[in-house]
């Protein structure tokens, strides 16, 4: 794919691909529902962490079957409680992200598998 191609309207390869090889494989159906939440939150967010391929997802995470390396996760930046609390509730409400966890600077959406939880890092 090359550079910064559009992926959604909102979101472009460059924010969404692995930063050691450049290698962008969001799901795209895990996209379209990342977008959707863009659009009904009204404010956009940067994407801390998004696709992982194997060998980097092993440097920074101890879990090799996570979520980023299928990409099926991000991480947005957000530090902004009342920003932080419609990103929450509009992922929680929309049925599809399954795995959200809270830091103080990001929040991390995942697809999950069957069952929701929300963590805390």
């Amino acid at each position: 794919m090359p550079s910064n191609t559009k992926i959604t309207k909102n979101f472009t390869t460059n924010e969404m691909k692995c930063p050691c090889c450049d290698e962008c494989e969001m799901d795209e159906q895990f996209m379209a529902n990342l977008q959707r939440i863009r659009e009904q939150c009204g404010f956009g967010f940067k994407i801390n962490s998004a696709y992982r391929c194997a060998e980097y997802n092993a440097k920074v995470s101890s879990n090799t079957k996570g979520q980023h390396a299928t990409g099926q996760a991000v991480d947005v930046s957000m530090k902004d409680r009342y920003k932080r609390y419609e990103l929450l509730m509009k992922a929680i409400f929309s049925e599809y992200f399954k795995d959200i966890a809270i830091s103080k600077t990001f929040i991390h959406l995942g697809r999950g598998n069957v069952k929701n939880g929300v963590g805390v890092y």
